[in-house]
């Protein structure tokens, strides 16, 4: 799933100059990206023995992105704490970053939906839908506040970054519609969710791409900090 990216320097209460807490929270999200690549492989109806394990690694990703929103909540509650200012950027800052936790929790409530012993696909549906959306809409947001990053390959790197956030976004999104409907045992039912499962996996490895271009983004950019 998305989570808050920006062009600005990450405060944390450590101190600003070590790499070490941006460069987990990146890392970080990149293995809950994992989970999600693998556990969309799982829905795939040839692997449907595999599905309480789908379930079990989506939750397990939905941990770890909820980990990863609360980190960019409280940086940038402590970013601004210390650098009081009052603008647009400021509330949408705020504004996404609380986006990101509600669509975590949403998306953990969903995956525990899937679970053989809940089995209420309908609502982890719904949870995913809406989930989705708050993604896909904080992460546009999120774009509109790309001005400058300090040089010309972190810019890329950041549009890069939002380009697969919000495609990934909006391909979780629409698979998940065929989830609500009551299931139906025949040729065309497996054709639709193999294809809902094609479009999970082909999402989460763009939010793979996207978590791998912020880290290195991030990285990239510690980097210019210290030889300037």
């Amino acid at each position: 799933m998305a989570h808050h990216f920006t062009n600005r320097r990450r405060s944390y209460k450590t101190g600003t100059k070590s790499f070490f807490w941006e460069g987990l929270n990146a890392s970080t999200y990149i293995a809950g990206a994992l989970c999600f690549v693998v556990g969309s492989i799982f829905f795939l109806p040839m692997f449907e023995k595999y599905s309480a394990a789908a379930a079990w690694l989506f939750i397990i990703g939905s941990l770890i992105y909820l980990g990863v929103t609360l980190q960019d909540l409280a940086e940038t509650i402590n970013y601004y704490r210390h650098n009081r200012q009052s603008s647009r950027k400021t509330i949408f800052e705020f504004l996404t970053s609380t986006g990101y936790v509600i669509a975590s929790l949403l998306f953990l409530l969903g995956s525990i939906c899937f679970l053989p012993g809940v089995l209420k696909e309908a609502w982890g549906a719904w949870c995913f839908i809406i989930g989705s959306t708050l993604f896909a809409a904080c992460a546009t947001i999120s774009v509109t506040q790309i001005t400058e990053a300090g040089t010309l390959v972190g810019l890329q790197l950041l549009n890069a970054t939002a380009i697969c956030f919000v495609i990934g976004s909006i391909l979780f999104l629409v698979p998940s519609i065929p989830y609500l409907w009551p299931a139906k045992q025949s040729s065309l039912t497996q054709t639709l969710f193999t294809y809902s499962a094609s479009q999970f996996i082909f999402a989460s490895l763009l939010f793979l791409a996207g978590g791998v271009a912020n880290f290195y983004r991030a990285y990239r950019m510690h980097q210019h900090r210290e030889d300037v």
